[in-house]
């Protein structure tokens, strides 16, 4: 079922269907945010600074590096040097390319849904000290699959940011390295 607002000159405005999805212009909100990034790229409309909300993300929250981090939790040299080169290959390709506002917010949303998505599956099985090979299957379902579910329906054209699995993985650390995820339960220390 869909619920549609209509303008006075007989436009649809917005839709909501059944699954919660929110539509302006025929567009979801996702699409309309890689609209706006297209065209802030053909005109090259750049942003002076981060944004807030990144900002809050590109922060440091206390002392431990991502690799230290993982090794508590678990991880071998391989896997840390995995995690390592993905979250270099993002924050490389975000100092290439930033200072679009719009991609910002868009980085801002993909953080925000991983940050849930990862304390909503993932904490729990960190706490309840859960094998790290089921962790790992459980950060590509809930995480990370769902996401690039997104970028492949609502983001299908864009040729820009073109974000991979290894990319929303290299999110993902690089998020442990701003201590915004953890991979031990750091409260029974």
């Amino acid at each position: 079922m869909i619920d549609q607002n209509v303008n006075n000159n007989g436009n649809i405005e917005r839709q909501v269907n059944t699954t919660g999805n929110v539509y302006f212009n025929n567009q979801t909100r996702w699409a309309s945010k890689f609209q706006k990034l297209k065209e802030e790229i053909e005109n090259d409309i750049r942003f002076d600074t981060f944004i807030d909300d990144f900002k809050l993300y590109n922060t440091l929250l206390d002392g431990k590096s991502m690799p230290e981090k993982l090794k508590d939790g678990g991880f071998n040299d391989t896997e840390i040097l995995h995690a390592t080169i993905r979250k270099e290959k993002y924050a490389k390709k975000l100092v290439s390319r930033q200072l679009y506002e719009t991609e910002q917010k868009i980085d801002v949303e993909l953080f925000a849904f991983i940050r849930l998505n990862f304390e909503t599956y993932i904490e729990p099985l960190v706490e309840s000290n859960t094998q790290k090979s089921q962790i790992k299957t459980e950060l590509n379902e809930k995480v990370i699959k769902p996401i690039l579910q997104i970028l492949n329906e609502e983001g299908k054209d864009d040729v820009f940011l073109n974000y991979s699995a290894d990319d929303i993985l290299g999110m993902v650390y690089f998020l442990t390295g701003k201590c915004h995820l953890n991979w031990k339960n750091y409260d029974n220390i």
